[in-house]
């Protein structure tokens, strides 16, 4: 589907993804194996988070039940990355991360053992735990280099660069999202997409903020394309995030609010939680900066 959630999130998308999660009922040996496993992804765009977490369950059980191997390792793998993201679930997620890695590893997988090395990675960032996110990624792109994926590597590499700014290691980072960024769509749409969302970051936070807008500002118009639209949510955050930081609060408080309500959507908040309360204090700081009683409280 090449990523377009807006084409899958219509009507009709709905009714068809609907009529796929019907067929492929959690249990059943098919569920475990391609293309039978990606009828996550069905659920995770419809939002139904109570179901999605049921059919991963689930679906871990049928590949242990059934002994196969690979598919527990990459059913362990997609638990791991829908629940790195979120606070209250990534010590879960790093232990599911090590089983998958585990046994990709003993498989020759290298694929396999990136991605599981990358949700890991992913769930110690949640954790505040940086200086082991970026061993892992560094890892992860070892695996990725090995097989010549090039894309993944590339988004690997970008991965890495945030944790390195999170590190204080801002200029080796900044170098590396600037060598993605310059190269463009060559290694593929999300390592670009990544580069230019931590680039814009950690421009915003050493100072840089007009060229932090640039970037922010292109990746709007990639999102005009309907092009991984659930981000655009945060981009409006982040560039109301460098309104407040050059006080210009009225339109920090604009951008806040069109991003809250962006975040309220079942597949925002399925993927990303704590995006609500992260654009709510983009917005009490831009009432602060506005100024009375009223306003501050």
């Amino acid at each position: 589907m090449d990523h377009e959630t807006g084409r899958w999130t219509s009507p009709a998308g709905m009714e068809r993804l609907r009529e796929m999660t019907a067929v492929y009922e959690p249990g059943l040996p098919q569920t475990a194996r391609l293309p039978g496993s990606l009828a996550v992804f069905a659920v995770l765009l419809i939002g139904e988070a109570g179901r999605l977490r049921e059919l991963l369950d689930t679906t871990i059980g049928t590949c242990r039940r059934y002994g196969y191997d690979w598919e527990l390792a990459n059913a362990l793998q997609m638990r791991a990355n829908m629940f790195a993201n979120r606070g209250d679930r990534a010590v879960e997620a790093i232990a599911d991360a090590d089983e998958s890695l585990a046994l990709f590893v003993r498989l020759g997988d290298a694929w396999g053992a990136a991605e599981a090395l990358s949700s890991r990675a992913e769930a110690q960032e949640r954790r505040l735990s940086f200086e082991e996110a970026a061993a892992d990624f560094e890892a992860a792109i070892g695996y990725a280099e090995r097989i010549g994926a090039q894309s993944q590597m590339a988004l690997l590499r970008a991965r890495y660069a945030g944790t390195l700014v999170e590190t204080g290691r801002l200029d080796e980072g900044e170098a590396i999202l600037r060598e993605i960024v310059d190269a463009g769509h060559l290694w593929g749409h999300e390592p670009l997409l990544g580069a230019r969302i931590f680039l814009a970051l950690a421009l915003g936070r050493s100072g840089r903020t007009d060229e932090a807008r640039e970037h922010l500002h292109a990746l709007r118009g990639e999102f005009g394309s309907e092009t991984l639209s659930i981000f655009e949510g945060f981009t409006l955050g982040s560039l109301g995030w460098l309104d407040d930081l050059d006080g210009r609060y009225g339109s920090a408080l604009a951008l806040a609010a069109e991003a809250y309500e962006r975040s309220l959507g079942p597949l925002s908040i399925l993927v990303a939680p704590q995006m609500p309360g992260v654009h709510l204090v983009t917005a009490a700081w831009a009432l602060a900066g506005l100024g009375g009683p009223r306003d501050r409280s």
